[in-house]
This record gives C-alpha cells, structure tokens and sequence, in this order.
C-alpha cells in the first residue's frame, strides 16, 4: 500500500537509516543512487534512464535509447534493498521499494499478523515448540547426509555459496561483415570498460553499444548441472550468476565458486592471485615461485587448440571468511572435466587423502584432451596444498 502519512522528512529518515546500514556501507554506488533517486522522487522529477544518466552519472550525451549502466546499477540497488531487509532490516514496518521497470521510490507499511499473535497463549506452547524443534535437529542430523572434506565449508547451511558463471561481455554494432550484430571483444570485459573505450574514442559512439545479453560456451551448462546434482544431493541451493554482471561486494556476501574461462579477465583471478602463496595468474600464465621445493615454473595457459589445454582448480580463503572454489580453463574441456572430477565421490576421497592430509586449501594443475569439445582423458600434472 502506497504511504500517504509519511512526511518528507520521515522518509529521508528511512533511506538514511538503510544508507548506514551493513549491507549499504560499501556499496557505493548503490548507497549514493539510493539518496537521489529518494529525493530526485520527492521533488517530482520525471525520473527516465536519460535523466538518470545525465543527473547521477554525468553523461554528456543527452539519448532516449536504453541504457545498460542505468538499468545495471538500479537491478544492484534492488538486490541490495532486498537484502537488507532479508537481513538488518526485517523487522522494520515501514519499507521503501523501487518497482521493477520504474526509478521513484515508493514507501509501504508491511503488514503484521496482530489478530493471530494476540490469539497465542505462548507460555503453554513454548515448551511443545521447545521439544518439537530438539526432535527435529535430532531427527534432520542424523538423516542428513554430510559433504566430502573438500565441500564441507562450500556445502555450509551457514553461509551462502553463489556459483559464478565465466561469461563472456558483448557488443552490438557493425561487424566486420558489415551488418549489425553481436562481438565479442577480449580487451572489453564489463559496462564499465565499454564506456572507457567511448570516452577516448568518442566517434564510436553512434555505432557500438553494450549488447542486451552475454556469451557463454557449453561449458555453463555442464559444470552447472555438476555442481547443482552436488548441492541438490545435501539440501542445499546454489543461486547461479554470472561473472560480467557482478561486483566485487556480490563476491563478499559468501562463499564463491567460479567456472570459466580466464581470458575474460574475470574477478576471480586478482582473488586467486592474493590468496594463493605460491601462484599468480597473469597474461594467460600460472607462474610458481618462492616455493620451498618446487622450482620455479611457468605453464602457458592459453591453449592455441581446444583438444588439450590446462585446467586449474583452487581452493583458498577470501574475503569475510569466506572461501572460493575456482575452476580455470581456455576452453570448454578443461572445466567441464575438472567439475566431473571434484564431484565424483570416488575421486574426491582419492585427492583429499593422497594430497591434502592436514592442508585444507590447495591448487591443482590437470592436463585435459578431448574431442569436439568433450573431454575424454585428464592427468593431474601438480598440486600444491597450503
């Protein structure tokens, strides 16, 4: 129900309160849109994705045709408003929503239950909510079947774990047949580099832009379907995403698996990189240095063909306490193989045992062959646990 007893100053109150919020605090972007799309609604602005553009971003290029960094930016601030109130804000009674497909803010009160609440003689069923819950973990613990060591704290009813799809970013404009289509281009990898490409080339502008959807290889589909069977088989849900429409603060909300390719210069990699103490990924090469008794190492990556390639799996702590389980390849083979290896029982038991001991994190480097983009053979090369 749209307010009608809310002053302006009582819902400057109530974006102020989400603003300072835990969910809000670094999420920028999200954080400043909040405040001027609250006012911007106040004050009767006619908000459309040119005014937004124009008044919030800066853009000097007045347009109606849609525009992605708008449409991007509000889709995050919805999220973030969502899960503010799944979390911190949960038990607030007035609210404040951005309607899909609109830009003003609009507040309503949440209603209770009062009449049912009233009606409970709670100290007479506490006690038999008491019992009935003490039976029910009894009954779900041990009914319940436990991960492999290596999942554990991914498959965790504790924390959250996204999957993180490698796609790939897109533009639309004159190909290089001369019609308009989709291109994919390596050097541009987000919205954000798109309009960095604009801005020092400013004459594309009337011929490019960012296509309404990304590219991702069958890969997607097979290390996805893997890893749901796995999280399906313990009861748990693995929400998927994907890589070129997220941000660093969606990474942080909890545990991360990655599947994809590396050349898509995903965010993943700089989190590897810190994580890993004997590994950098960096221009399509897994450098190995500094350990004690490997000798430094160079593995080129970047497969020129798709019968064999790489494949590399880590595991490591990240931000939060959080952890992330990441699979890197060029090409479809590499990852399609190593999801099916870390989601086999049998081969997991094999790996924990032979190579992880006491270690709970590791990276390993699998060499993968295949035919029309299906593997058919994969040989562990190295792994180094830590």
């Amino acid at each position: 129900m749209i307010s009608t007893k809310l002053s302006k100053n009582q819902k400057q109150e109530l974006v102020t309160k989400i603003r300072e919020s835990n969910t809000f605090k670094k999420a920028s972007t999200s954080n400043a849109l909040l405040q001027y799309l609250n006012e911007a609604t106040l004050n009767g602005v006619n908000l459309k994705e040119s005014v937004i553009d124009i008044e919030f971003f800066g853009s000097k290029v007045v347009t109606d045709k849609n525009n992605p960094r708008v449409r991007v930016n509000v889709y995050n601030l919805r999220k973030k408003i969502a899960q503010y109130y799944e979390n911190e804000g949960k038990d607030d009674i007035w609210q404040l929503t951005i309607d899909k497909g609109q830009y003003e803010v609009r507040f309503f009160k949440k209603q209770v239950g009062k009449q049912l609440i009233k009606k409970l003689k709670w100290a007479q069923i506490i006690p038999y909510i008491g019992l009935f819950l003490a039976i029910f973990a009894l009954f779900y613990t041990n009914s319940s079947p436990k991960p492999p060591s290596l999942w554990k704290s991914i498959i965790n009813k504790e924390k959250p774990t996204n999957l993180f799809i490698g796609d790939h970013f897109g533009v639309a404009g004159t190909t290089i047949t001369g019609h308009t289509g989709w291109t994919r281009d390596f050097n541009i990898n987000n919205i954000n580099e798109f309009y960095d490409l604009l801005e020092e080339k400013p004459e594309l502008k009337n011929y490019i832009k960012p296509a309404n959807y990304t590219y991702t290889t069958r890969m997607a589909a097979l290390a996805t379907q893997q890893f749901e069977r796995l999280f399906q088989h313990y009861h748990q849900n693995l929400p998927i995403r994907f890589s070129t429409l997220t941000s660093i603060s969606e990474i942080k909300e909890g545990n991360a698996i990655y599947a994809g390719p590396i050349k898509n210069k995903n965010q993943f990699i700089r989190f590897f990189n810190e994580a890993n103490p004997y590994f950098t990924i960096g221009n399509s090469e897994l450098k190995l240095t500094n350990h004690p008794q490997l000798k430094d190492t160079i593995f080129n990556l970047k497969s020129p063909i798709v019968e064999e390639e790489y494949a590399l799996v880590s595991k490591y702590s990240s931000i939060g306490d959080t952890e992330h389980f990441v699979f890197f390849s060029e090409h479809d083979i590499g990852v399609s193989a190593t999801a099916e290896y870390f989601t086999n029982k049998d081969s997991l038991q094999h790996f924990a045992k032979t190579f992880l001991k006491d270690k709970k994190h590791f990276t390993a480097l699998f060499k993968v062959k295949g035919q029309n983009r299906t593997n058919t053979d994969i040989k562990l090369e190295m792994v180094v646990s830590f």
